[in-house]
Protein backbone atom coordinates (compact mmCIF):
# COMPACT_ATOMS: atom_id res chain seq x y z
CA UNK A 1 0.00 0.00 0.00
CA UNK A 2 2.83 2.40 0.84
CA UNK A 3 4.50 1.71 -2.50
CA UNK A 4 1.24 2.61 -4.25
CA UNK A 5 0.99 5.95 -2.47
CA UNK A 6 4.64 6.77 -3.16
CA UNK A 7 4.13 5.94 -6.84
CA UNK A 8 0.95 8.04 -6.89
CA UNK A 9 2.74 11.12 -5.58
CA UNK A 10 5.77 10.63 -7.82
CA UNK A 11 3.47 10.41 -10.84
CA UNK A 12 1.74 13.60 -9.67
CA UNK A 13 5.08 15.38 -9.44
CA UNK A 14 5.94 14.22 -12.95
CA UNK A 15 2.61 15.60 -14.21
CA UNK A 16 3.52 18.96 -12.66
CA UNK A 17 6.38 19.18 -15.15
CA UNK A 18 3.80 19.35 -17.95
CA UNK A 19 3.13 22.99 -17.07
CA UNK A 20 6.57 24.40 -17.96
CA UNK A 21 6.92 21.82 -20.75
CA UNK A 22 3.81 23.09 -22.55
CA UNK A 23 3.49 26.68 -21.29
CA UNK A 24 7.17 27.46 -20.82
CA UNK A 25 9.03 28.93 -17.89
CA UNK A 26 7.02 32.13 -18.31
CA UNK A 27 4.14 30.26 -16.67
CA UNK A 28 6.34 29.64 -13.63
CA UNK A 29 7.12 33.35 -13.37
CA UNK A 30 3.46 34.39 -13.82
CA UNK A 31 1.21 31.40 -13.07
CA UNK A 32 -2.36 31.41 -14.38
CA UNK A 33 -5.11 29.11 -13.24
CA UNK A 34 -6.25 27.86 -16.65
CA UNK A 35 -3.24 25.70 -17.55
CA UNK A 36 -2.99 24.33 -14.00
CA UNK A 37 -6.66 23.31 -14.01
CA UNK A 38 -6.31 21.83 -17.48
CA UNK A 39 -3.39 19.65 -16.39
CA UNK A 40 -5.22 18.63 -13.21
CA UNK A 41 -8.45 17.70 -14.96
CA UNK A 42 -6.61 15.97 -17.83
CA UNK A 43 -4.89 13.67 -15.36
CA UNK A 44 -8.27 12.14 -14.49
CA UNK A 45 -7.77 10.05 -17.62
CA UNK A 46 -5.22 7.98 -15.69
CA UNK A 47 -7.62 6.52 -13.11
CA UNK A 48 -10.46 6.28 -15.65
CA UNK A 49 -8.44 4.43 -18.29
CA UNK A 50 -5.64 2.69 -16.36
CA UNK A 51 -6.07 2.38 -12.61
CA UNK A 52 -9.77 1.57 -12.32
CA UNK A 53 -9.80 -0.97 -15.17
CA UNK A 54 -6.59 -2.48 -13.82
CA UNK A 55 -8.22 -3.02 -10.43
CA UNK A 56 -11.33 -4.59 -11.97
CA UNK A 57 -13.58 -1.54 -11.60
CA UNK A 58 -13.99 -1.10 -15.36
CA UNK A 59 -13.36 1.95 -17.50
CA UNK A 60 -14.29 5.06 -15.52
CA UNK A 61 -15.51 2.89 -12.64
CA UNK A 62 -18.27 1.41 -14.83
CA UNK A 63 -18.38 -1.85 -12.83
CA UNK A 64 -18.68 -0.25 -9.40
CA UNK A 65 -21.94 -0.03 -7.44
CA UNK A 66 -21.99 3.78 -7.81
CA UNK A 67 -20.00 4.65 -10.94
CA UNK A 68 -21.14 8.27 -11.12
CA UNK A 69 -20.08 8.88 -7.52
CA UNK A 70 -16.66 7.33 -8.23
CA UNK A 71 -16.29 9.43 -11.40
CA UNK A 72 -17.25 12.61 -9.56
CA UNK A 73 -14.78 11.84 -6.77
CA UNK A 74 -11.96 11.26 -9.27
CA UNK A 75 -12.84 14.43 -11.17
CA UNK A 76 -12.94 16.55 -8.01
CA UNK A 77 -9.68 15.22 -6.57
CA UNK A 78 -7.88 15.85 -9.85
CA UNK A 79 -9.39 19.34 -10.03
CA UNK A 80 -8.01 19.97 -6.54
CA UNK A 81 -4.65 18.70 -7.82
CA UNK A 82 -4.80 21.38 -10.53
CA UNK A 83 -5.63 24.05 -7.96
CA UNK A 84 -2.70 22.81 -5.89
CA UNK A 85 -0.38 23.17 -8.88
CA UNK A 86 -1.52 26.76 -9.29
CA UNK A 87 -1.23 27.58 -5.57
CA UNK A 88 2.21 25.97 -5.38
CA UNK A 89 3.48 27.95 -8.35
CA UNK A 90 2.26 31.18 -6.76
CA UNK A 91 3.83 30.26 -3.42
CA UNK A 92 7.18 29.58 -5.09
CA UNK A 93 6.89 32.87 -6.99
CA UNK A 94 5.95 34.91 -3.91
CA UNK A 95 8.75 33.40 -1.84
CA UNK A 96 11.22 34.24 -4.58
CA UNK A 97 12.29 30.62 -4.90
CA UNK A 98 11.67 30.47 -8.64
CA UNK A 99 13.53 33.60 -9.68
CA UNK A 100 16.76 33.32 -11.61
Amino acid sequence: KLVGWIAHYLIGVSFAFLLPAFWGTAWLRQPTIGPALLVGVATVAMPFLLMQPGMGAGIAASRTPRPNAARFHSFMTHTVFGLGLYASAWAVRCLGMGST
